[in-house]
């Protein structure tokens, strides 16, 4: 029990930026197909806006900093799917997926010329600068706050796809974009509304992480969270959300569990699963053999 409670703590509070970023990228494909590796781009910009904006040690501060990451992310977001892969869209997967690679390296382009090379870091929140215990294991504040957050997250995208007319039309675009634009729906609209939260929630996510990692313009940062973010939703289902959480945080609590347990293994742990699952399962969790590309279940 006493190292119980601290790994899945840890695990959950590691695998919940993980989850942010990997909602948005396994969003952005199920609507529009296009595996968005320009996400690292924008999970990195979230991190930087964060360490602008932020004023003071407050949670409100913080929140508020947190907010405008995600909206500050989210426009940019908007203006590449418009810019840049609206005009893709018919090339193909393939000349998408070099597109989006090409808007990643303008995107860290971009914030070498705004924030410079110094590595900068946020303090916690005063609120959250501290840690408690429980079952005799002690538990970081703001490892704590992480999961809640991701819950909230997660429950807001439930409600999101499964309770409203957007979601409707989302899981119609998903699963047949012809036939949803011959019942009238507005496919663009829907792509870019899409889009923007994948942005928004990847610039969420890059300001989560902002307080637990020393962030400057290199691509260490985005690797650390992209890499992992892609096994996620691989190991999830192409385009399932659910998939996507469960992955993540069942991923997030075995790589705890490493680093605790056997800390040679760590590190590895998501490419042994993803190595798994590719050889036995390659739709993943919640996908399937003919179609893995299921927004909601």
């Amino acid at each position: 029990m006493h190292d119980l409670v601290p790994i899945v703590v840890a695990g959950i509070a590691q695998g919940v930026p993980i989850f942010v970023v990997a909602s948005g990228l396994t969003l952005i494909y199920g609507v529009l197909h296009v595996l968005n590796f320009a996400h690292g781009g924008f999970f990195l910009i979230g991190a930087l806006i964060v360490t602008s904006t932020l004023q003071g040690t407050s949670l409100a501060a913080f929140g508020l900093s947190v907010l405008l990451a995600g909206l500050g992310v989210m426009l940019v977001g908007v203006v590449s799917e418009v810019a840049v892969f609206r005009p893709l869209y018919k090339a193909g997967s393939t000349v998408s997926f070099l597109g989006a690679f090409a808007l990643f390296l303008a995107l860290v382009g971009v914030a070498l010329l705004v924030w410079g090379t110094n590595p900068r870091t946020v303090a916690y929140p005063e609120a959250l600068n501290g840690s408690f215990e429980i079952g005799g294991a002690r538990i970081g504040q703001y490892d704590l706050a992480l999961v809640v957050v991701g819950g909230v997250i997660a429950a807001g995208l439930y409600l999101l796809l499964t309770r409203t007319s957007l979601g409707t039309r989302v899981r119609a675009v998903s699963h047949d974009r012809t036939m949803a634009l011959a019942l009238g729906i507005r496919v663009q609209r829907v792509s870019t509304s899409i889009f923007a939260i994948g942005a928004f929630l990847a610039g969420v996510a890059g300001a989560l992480i902002a307080p637990v990692s020393s962030i400057d313009e290199s691509l260490a940062l985005s690797s650390d969270y992209m890499l992992p973010a892609f096994i996620v939703i691989i190991v999830g289902g192409l385009g399932s959300v659910p998939g996507a959480l469960i992955a993540a945080l069942a991923l997030g609590v075995l790589e705890s569990a490493l680093f605790r347990l056997a800390p040679s293994l760590s590190g590895f742990s998501y490419y042994l699963v993803v190595a798994v699952f590719l050889m036995f399962r390659p739709q993943g969790i919640f996908g399937s053999p003919s179609r893995s590309t299921q927004m909601a279940r």
